[in-house]
């Protein structure tokens, strides 16, 4: 598993989105959500890039946070198709992990990110949502594809 990041600074970006609430114990289930995206999905009109975001967000003391499954719509689709949220990714400077291989493998790379490589890194995480950026890739598949984790950071 590679913990060197690539730096980038980047604009703010709006995601059309359906977002539900987890737990450390029940991010298992996020596949689920996956699937009701994809499944809606071809619902959106102006997709402004291939790519799909999961975004983590609104992380609370106990544990529980949100999780969304969204891509870049322009314009934003009004009204918004139903069940569907914005979820907004802050511009600033990122910290971007890329790797391949199974999204199984996701939360052991989310896990290696907080719990080795940020404490050691010099860099503090800032305020946004922690983001799973999935390049568009008509090879991928569950058990083989491209995925970049982005950690808002400032030095």
């Amino acid at each position: 598993m590679r913990l060197e990041p690539e730096f980038l600074e980047v604009q703010e970006k709006r995601l059309v989105a359906l977002s539900r609430d987890y737990t450390i114990e029940t991010r298992k289930d996020i596949p689920e959500l996956w699937n009701d995206f994809w499944a809606r999905e071809w619902k959106l009109m102006g997709i402004e890039e291939q790519a799909a975001y999961g975004v983590s967000y609104s992380v609370r003391p106990d544990g529980r946070f949100s999780y969304a499954a969204g891509r870049n719509i322009d314009p934003i689709p009004e009204p918004l198709p139903e069940g569907a949220c914005i979820v907004t990714l802050s511009a600033g400077r990122y910290a971007v992990f890329r790797t391949e291989g199974a999204v199984t493998e996701i939360p052991k790379l989310f896990d290696a990110i907080f719990s080795q490589w940020l404490p050691n890194s010099g860099e503090k995480q800032r305020e946004g949502a922690v983001f799973e950026r999935y390049p568009y890739d008509e090879n991928a598949s569950p058990k083989s594809m491209v995925y970049e984790i982005w950690v808002p950071v400032a030095s």
